[in-house]
């Protein structure tokens, strides 16, 4: 019996891109519907990508189930990403350019103040970050900001 056609040609392509270019967990979703579009059955699909089979199903069935039609290289990914997540996750509440002005702050601060520990020290960053009109940010969120430029 012959397998449903999954993807047309132009998705097939931006799946493929996608599954070579993203970060591992949509790269896996992508290749998924990528196998199954090829006529995979799932105990293969579970053995070569490492994903059960309810993964299997739910990624098939919110790709079956999308409206977006994909006639274009742009619609087709666009409804990749809408479906496999790859934009997902809460917004940052810090830009780019924000983040370079709280390192310039955490180096005038070096200079100027001593402090007790690392979070008292995010601490005062994080109160002039406010004091300069910048997002208000927890101690927390400051060290992982600045543990990010470190890198």
């Amino acid at each position: 019996m012959p397998h449903l056609q999954l993807l047309n040609s132009i998705e097939k392509q931006a799946l493929e891109h996608i599954a070579v270019t993203s970060r591992d967990e949509v790269s896996k979703r992508a290749k998924i519907l990528l196998k199954l579009d090829d006529g995979k059955k799932y105990l293969a699909i579970v053995e070569e990508v490492g994903v059960t089979e309810k993964s299997i199903a739910k990624w098939k069935k919110r790709w079956t189930s999308s409206t977006i039609s994909s006639e274009t290289w742009d619609s087709a990914i666009a409804k990749a990403n809408e479906v496999l997540g790859v934009n997902v996750g809460r917004p940052k509440k810090c830009k780019s350019t924000e983040a370079s002005k709280i390192v310039e702050i955490s180096e005038c601060n070096k200079n100027q103040k001593f402090s007790r520990s690392k979070h008292h020290y995010h601490m005062q960053v994080a109160e002039e970050a406010t004091l300069r009109g910048l997002p208000k940010l927890s101690p927390r969120s400051i060290g992982r900001i600045l543990e990010a430029q470190l890198q």
